[in-house]
């Protein structure tokens, strides 16, 4: 028998041996929709389509470092706008330690890599026509020596383009890139794309450039300093428009509304909720449509991980609107808000952090997809969170319709936690609708009735906060599976941005053979934590009979052990990978089956399936630790 030191080492080098083409499983439901793949992107972005091209409107430029970029008028623009929001931030928040550094955006070392393609035809419902949005999604990266060794690492950062589908409205044109979109295949070749693809120039040019968004992890805090939660993170999110002199601007952030001037202004308030009382205003807001007036609005955003919906923090009308506002309201005839609850709930869900905040990795909806076996420990398995993939099925069926050139376009979307019933035949069984790890009630609330489990889970609560409707998640019921929460408590409002985690004293006992719970808070005089709510795991990879010996839930792959926390930020990355992490059995993911809340699918020693691990377990979902002194 290998030794575990033996083992890793083997396992690492088997990772970096095989191919990009073995990571076919990791697919995604319909790649119609998404270009993904790192051999199909890094070629375009020499065509016309690096950053550096898009800021400039220079289809001719090729990637550029960060410090180059900075000489680009936009990017500067953006740059001074998050160095000013950093220093806001630092001055309001003086006992956090940890911040994003400057370095990352202005180095030589650094650069913005393309990550994803995305159709939004789905959004069609903003520009009054049918086309949509086309997102280019930009992950900050950087590569430096450190100790000798080359380092490198994607960052929690990422930097949105967004393209009107176009300039022409007629239904001819929007059916045409439609089915341009449906071309496509996960073998599409970037030769493909641009020949028949729906980027080519006459769908895609510069005149089209909408907006710029970002969205970036300001600051993050250890299990040891915030031990309540498991961790602390918080996210940056702003909005830059596009003018006609192709100059960026700050804007207002979609249905973000601007809580400080709201509590400060009664008059503002009260004219905020007769406008959301409108049957114009809750019919789009059942649909998913919902579009507040600017008025109302804000220009930055923080989102909180981890905790999702439960934190305060990301429900902005958390103690501005309440139920009792919709009281005399009739709600039954819709189709998502049947209740007061299901009003409240879908407000903020319809928020820029309230969506950012659910079923989402970290503060993300899509990272993008890292080449298989090329960083073995800090690899994300699938490019998209739970939110994304189960969003897919609607997208696609829009798009079709598009394609078809339908009079009527069906817009209506379900809960970010939770797709639409209609699409329960093509979901059902996985995590992404009832299946394990899949959002829950076990209440009766109209607007949520049908937030059930498939049979032999559970829906449990996690925690317990006022207004949540009884909302768990669906989980191993009698018996127990890998990857089960293993720590349950309560989330106690004291205020908005005031929550504290009260961890119930009884203890979750572990059932599973060879088994144990890798815990939320940081034990004492450990390295150990950070595991929200706890995770059921297998200790070893060996035990019992079957494919490596674990049950058909969980996939072998990396854990951090006492003494990976020290290392990083002294030694290069991957030498603390390989001395300071062990095998376990952990929770497996892919496509159908995603992992729980605040986890993220990494790469395991699979090509077939991932690990569900806390973002932060992974170099590129944090701020901290990194060589910036290498810069």
């Amino acid at each position: 028998m290998i030794s575990l030191s033996g083992r890793m080492k083997t396992i690492l080098v088997a990772l970096c041996l095989l191919t990009v083409a073995s990571a076919k499983a990791q697919d995604i439901l319909v790649d119609n929709l998404s270009l993904h793949r790192a051999e199909t992107l890094r070629p375009l972005e020499e065509k016309g389509f690096s950053i550096a091209s898009m800021l400039a409107a220079n289809p001719n430029l090729k990637r550029l470092s960060n410090q180059e970029l900075l000489e680009n008028p936009n990017y500067e623009i953006v740059y001074k706008s998050i160095e000013k929001e950093i220093a806001k931030f630092k001055e309001a928040n003086t006992g956090l330690s940890r911040f994003f550094s400057l370095k990352f955006l202005n180095s030589a070392s650094a650069r913005f890599v393309l990550v994803g393609i995305v159709n939004r035809m789905d959004r069609g419902y903003v520009t009054q026509d049918r086309c949509g949005e086309t997102r280019f999604i930009y992950r900050l990266a950087y590569n430096v020596t450190n100790n000798g060794q080359s380092s490198f690492s994607r960052l929690p950062m990422t930097i949105n383009i967004v393209f009107r589908g176009s300039t022409d409205k007629q239904n001819s044109t929007c059916a045409e890139l439609a089915k341009s979109w449906l071309k496509l295949s996960p073998q599409s070749t970037q030769e493909e794309i641009l020949a028949a693809g729906p980027i080519q120039k006459n769908f895609f040019n510069y005149k089209n450039f909408d907006r710029l968004e970002i969205n970036m992890q300001i600051t993050r805090s250890g299990a040891g300093a915030t031990g309540d939660f498991g961790g602390h993170a918080e996210y940056l999110l702003k909005v830059y428009k596009m003018d006609e002199k192709f100059q960026l601007a700050e804007t207002y952030l979609e249905n973000q509304i601007d809580r400080k001037r709201l509590s400060e202004d009664a008059d503002l308030l009260e004219e905020l909720k007769k406008w959301l009382k409108q049957s114009s205003t809750l019919k789009a807001l059942d649909q998913g449509t919902l579009l507040i007036p600017t008025k109302f609005l804000a220009k930055t955003a923080y989102s909180l991980a981890p905790g999702g919906i439960a934190r305060s923090k990301n429900r902005p009308f958390y103690g501005l609107v309440k139920q009792a506002d919709f009281e005399n309201t009739v709600l039954k005839d819709y189709e998502n808000i049947k209740s007061t609850a299901g009003v409240i709930r879908r407000l903020n869900d319809s928020t820029c952090v309230g969506c950012h905040q659910t079923r989402a990795i970290g503060g993300f909806h899509f990272t993008g997809r890292d080449p298989f076996g090329k960083y073995p420990g800090n690899s994300v398995f699938l490019p998209g969170s739970p939110h994304f993939l189960g969003d897919l099925p609607r997208r696609l069926d829009l798009v079709k319709s598009v394609a078809q050139n339908k009079s009527e376009i069906d817009y209506s979307r379900g809960f970010s936690a939770r797709p639409q019933s209609k699409y329960k035949d093509l979901l059902n069984g996985s995590g992404l609708y009832n299946g394990w790890g899949s959002h829950c009630t076990t209440e009766n609330d109209p607007s949520f009735a049908g937030w059930k489990c498939d049979a032999g889970l559970e829906c449990k609560q996690l925690h317990d906060i006022s207004d949540k409707t009884g909302m768990g998640i669906c989980i191993g019921g009698e018996k127990q599976q890998v990857g089960d929460p293993c720590e349950f408590g309560t989330v106690m409002n004291s205020g908005y941005g005031k929550d504290k985690f009260n961890r119930f004293p009884v203890k979750y006992h572990v059932l599973l053979s060879n088994s144990q719970c890798s815990p939320q808070s940081q034990l004492p005089g450990t390295s150990t934590g950070g595991f929200l709510h706890g995770s059921i795991k297998k200790k070893t990879c060996e035990d019992g009979p079957g494919e490596a010996g674990l049950p058909p839930e969980a996939q072998c792959g990396p854990t951090p052990k006492p003494g990976f926390n020290e290392c990083i930020g002294t030694r290069n990355f991957d030498q603390c990978l390989t001395k300071f992490t062990a095998t376990a059995g952990l929770r497996g993911c892919d496509q159908k089956n995603p992992c729980r809340d605040d986890y993220i699918c990494a790469e395991s020693f699979s090509d077939k399936r991932g690990i569900c691990m806390p973002p932060y377990f992974l170099f590129q979902f944090r701020i901290d630790g990194h060589a910036t002194s290498s810069f």
